[in-house]
Formats: structure tokens, C-alpha cells, sequence
């Protein structure tokens, strides 16, 4: 099956030529001294509001009163200078446009959609004569490679390894806050463990016409993440099984889908990929910790410009924000994104990769088919190897965990691509701009329920779900001591610069 392509190819760039996260003129994140926000913060400053505060990490958002768009860079240095003298105020930084890392995407067979959550025109699908077995692609299927390799195996369970974590725990218990594009909230793969749904989405601040802002995944990303850390496992759930399958999940949508290239509105739609803004990210991050999320999975990220005045600041911010979420007992696991680069470069860092007592992912490959990029090539088995697109070096300090790459092999047989769920977009609706009959879903494939794809954003999830088998497994020990034993039990490989992830470690 012909791959497609989905909102960015993946490259190979000098670190030099990476573009740093997209600034937000007239945005701003306001941090106070003593990690407090003083009483008078809402009073008015020209052209501008306090739009949302974070008492306990000591910040606010403050943003412009002018339409978006309409702010001049004198403006804007001007709403920068007042922040700055205001008292008490330690760092005024621009709010910057984080994204989605990237996935490449391929659709799957028409057969392979579950008989359930149909759109009222079932665009792109034949009718299924006989249902599809739960849990087939894990137990049927060698394409569910990458939750078996990382420990998502035991208790009797076909078609992985009879015994193994799963015999100890299979994630009950567990909150796992996935901060993405939304999940889609009636997938099969989901529901039995999707707890909790919110949006950080303001439609003020970063309009899309391709996205109503609800908690519903409308690009297909969070959706994807989400069936592989914690897709649920049993009858009538779907075809997927998660490493950890019954784990609590906790939506919280700080991405929407924006527009991307295309003639008309409708094609930069179906073109476009998940953004947000990181303040969003802040507040999602808060609001885990609020709604006692054990472990917060990212797959998203913006480049940050150290050399810089407002960069350095960004990320002192950002660190302060996932080191309250650390001292509060969450583990944070983040993709380190997907544009071949190496991180050694002191000037430039990956956020929240690279932030304060963020585990960092990278990608890692199938043995069952080894990497290869020539065109053609058949799956072949050989060494785990870093996937060609993934971020790396040293100062990352990451681990691995399956993200895929090619050869694609055959749609039923053993391929270098991950498999997950996707997003059928808003229930009862069409592929189209939103409206009451029209919405969004599986990234450019129209309202797919599975999707097969390579990425990073694969391998924070599965991460988070052997984190998940961790914790279940040793309900006392703290963020620290789980990613202590995540590090001791990491397997390393000759093949592979990083030790691969896994939760083998955890027996009966």
C-alpha cells in the first residue's frame, strides 16, 4: 500500500538550520518573584488582559486586547517593557506555537474498521460481513509489535509471550494525562478507560476554522498516542491493546488542528497538523496535576534559541513548571522529536524534552524488520537501530522506545510502522470543515479508526504506558524512583545509542 505523507516530511538538518519555535506577538507569560502572583495582577495594562493565572507555579498570561494579527512589533515591544517594570515580576517571555511531533501516516485496509462509532456515511469503508475480533491486531496480527517489545505482554493473553508484566498488573489504578490533539472520545480502544475530557483550546488566541476546540481529537494524533500507552484489552474494545490496558486515561487537549497548505479552506484543513500554544501546555500540565494524573505523556514540542534573552527565559519558565509537576509525584515523559538532528548543541534545546525532569524518548526500530530506506526493500529481520528521523545526542540523557520506520511491509504482515487507533472526528459526521454534519479526523486519511504510522509520538506513549506498569507494580515508590527502574531495566543494544525501554523487569 502507497504511504501518504502527513504534514511534514521528515529531514535531515543541521542543527543551525532548525527554525525555533513561532513567537506570539502580544502574548506573554509573566512569572513573579517568590513563585507568587500578586493580588493586583488583574489591573489593567494598556492594550491588554490577564487571561489565566497559575498561582501555584507563580505565572500569568497576559495577552493583547487587539484583534490577533493587528499588533505592530513596536506595539508589542512596548506591551514587553511595561511587563518587565511591573513589581515583583522576575521574566516576561513570549508565548510561543508548540506542535505535534510529526507523524508519517498510512491508511489501513477497508476491512480493518471496527463495527462501531460509524459516521452516518461510512466515507472510504466496505461493509463487514462478519464482526472483527477484539484485540485482533494484538493477538492476530505481528503488526502490534512495539506494545509487546517495551513489556505489554502476559496473563495468557495470545499473541505475545504467555507470561510477563501483565501477570503482576496491567495498569489499574494508573492516571495517565495525555496532553495532545484530544482522543477520540467514543473509539472503541478508549472508552473503557478514558476518564476525564477537557480543553485547553481558546479559540481567541489561536483561531482554527478546522477545529471546534472541544475535547474531541480532530486530527487523529492524541488519539494514536493514547490507544498505545493505555489502549483497553478485552471484548468489544476495539482492536488495539496498550501496554497498559487498564490504565485510567485523562484527556486534556492542548493541540488543535490548523490549517496547512492548500488552495482552499477545506484543503489546508485536511492538509494541516496539530499546534497549540505553550501556555496551553502549561495550564494542560496544571491541570493534570490537579485531576491526580500519575504520569503526563507529551508528544509535542517547539525548538528553543538558548543565545537568546526571551529563549533562555522560556525555558527557565517551562523548567519551573514540569519541576512543580515532578515535586508534586508526576512522571513526565516527552517525545524528542522527529528532524534527524543532533541535540549536542548547547544553543538550541527541544522543549519539553529537554526541560527539568522530563524523560526524554527517541525512536527505535523493529528487529522483526530492519531499518532500511531503499526503496522496495522487504521486511528482514536484524539489530534494533535508532530510527533515521528521530532526534538524538547526549545531553537528551533519553531512552528508547519503538517509534518505527520503513520498510512498510505488507498490511497484515510483520512491518517497521506502528500500528494505533485514530480518530473518527465528531460523532455522527462527514469529513469536512465543522459544523453540525462535518468534522475532521484521522489526520489527511478522512474518519479512519486505525492508522499505521512512524514517529517519536509513538514512543513517548509506550513509555508512559511501561511507566504505568511500573507504578501499578509499586503503588509506594515515587516519580523518581519509577524512572530510576525504567533506567536500570532499559535494555541496551549494539545497534542502538540509547537503552530500549521495557517493563520485562516486572515478573510474578
Amino acid at each position: 500500500m502507497k504511504h501518504i505523507r502527513f504534514a511534514a516530511f521528515f529531514v535531515c538538518l543541521p542543527m543551525v538550520a532548525q527554525q525555533t519555535a513561532k513567537v506570539v506577538p502580544g502574548r506573554f507569560l509573566v512569572t513573579y518573584r517568590d513563585v507568587q502572583v500578586p493580588g493586583d495582577v488583574n489591573e489593567p495594562i494598556p492594550h491588554a488582559r490577564v487571561v489565566v493565572t497559575h498561582p501555584l507555579l507563580g505565572i500569568a498570561v497576559v495577552d493583547t486586547t487587539q484583534p490577533r494579527g493587528t499588533i505592530t512589533a513596536v506595539q508589542d515591544a512596548e506591551m514587553l517593557a511595561k511587563l518587565k517594570a511591573q513589581p515583583h515580576v522576575a521574566s516576561v517571555v513570549q508565548d510561543r506555537v508548540v506542535s505535534a511531533h510529526s507523524l508519517l501516516v498510512r491508511p489501513l485496509p477497508n476491512t480493518d474498521r471496527y463495527p462501531a462509532h460509524v459516521p452516518s456515511s461510512a466515507e472510504g469503508f466496505t461493509s463487514i460481513a462478519e464482526p472483527v475480533q477484539s484485540d485482533s491486531f494484538y493477538t492476530k496480527n505481528p503488526q502490534d509489535w512495539a506494545v509487546k517489545q517495551v513489556g505489554g505482554y502476559g496473563k495468557g493473553v495470545p499473541g505475545g509471550p504467555a507470561t510477563g508484566p501483565w501477570d503482576v498488573t496491567t495498569g489499574t489504578g494508573v492516571r495517565i494525562a495525555i496532553l495532545d490533539s484530544g482522543l477520540d472520545e467514543h473509539h472503541p480502544d478508549l472508552v473503557p478507560n478514558l476518564k476525564l475530557n477537557l480543553s485547553e483550546i481558546d479559540g481567541q488566541a489561536m483561531p482554527s476554522s478546522c477545529d471546534d476546540g472541544t475535547p474531541q481529537d480532530q486530527q487523529g494524533h492524541g488519539t494514536f498516542a493514547a490507544s498505545l500507552a493505555a489502549g483497553a484489552m478485552g471484548e468489544n474494545t476495539g482492536l488495539m491493546i496498550g501496554v497498559a490496558p487498564t490504565a485510567t486515561l485523562l484527556n486534556i487537549k492542548v493541540l488543535q488542528r490548523t490549517p496547512g497548505a492548500g488552495a482552499s479552506l477545506a484543503e489546508q484543513c485536511n492538509a494541516g497538523q496539530a499546534s497549540g500554544l505553550l501556555s496551553w501546555v502549561i495550564k494542560g500540565i496544571e491541570d493534570a496535576v490537579a485531576n491526580h494524573a500519575d504520569i503526563i505523556s507529551l508528544s509535542l514540542g517547539s525548538v528553543v534559541d538558548l543565545s537568546t534573552g526571551d529563549g533562555a527565559g522560556l525555558k527557565a519558565t517551562f523548567d519551573a513548571v514540569t519541576h512543580a509537576a515532578t515535586n508534586a509525584g508526576v512522571i513526565l515523559i516527552a517525545a524528542a522529536g522527529n528532524d534527524g538532528v543532533d541535540l549536542s548543541n548547547p544553543r538550541y534545546v527541544e522543549i519539553p524534552a529537554q526541560s527539568r525532569d522530563v524523560l526524554a524518548m527517541v525512536a527505535s526500530t523493529n528487529p522483526g524488520c530492519a531499518q532500511t530506506l531503499a526503496n522496495g526493500a522487504a521486511c528482514v529481520s536484524g539489530p534494533v537501530s535508532l530510527a533515521y528521523y528521530s532526534n538524538y545526542g547526549t545531553p537528551l540523557n533519553a531512552l528508547a522506545a519503538p517509534g518505527g520506520s520503513y520498510p512498510a511491509g505488507d498490511d497484515m504482515s510483520v512491518s517497521g510502522w506502528v500500528r494505533g487507533a485514530c480518530s473518527a472526528g465528531l460523532p455522527q459526521t462527514e469529513t469536512g470543515l465543522p459544523d453540525a454534519q462535518h468534522s475532521f479526523g484521522c489526520f489527511n486519511l478522512g474518519q479512519s479508526q486505525y492508522v499505521q504510522a512512524i514517529g517519536t509520538s509513538a514512543s513517548a506513549p509506550l513509555a508512559a504506558g511501561v511507566a504505568a506498569l511500573y507504578r501499578a507494580a509499586h503503588p509506594s515508590w515515587t516519580a523518581a524512583q519509577v524512572l530510576s527502574a525504567m533506567r536500570t531495566a532499559a535494555v541496551s543494544s549494539s545497534g542502538l545509542p540509547f537503552s530500549l525501554v521495557s517493563a520485562a523487569s516486572i515478573q510474578p
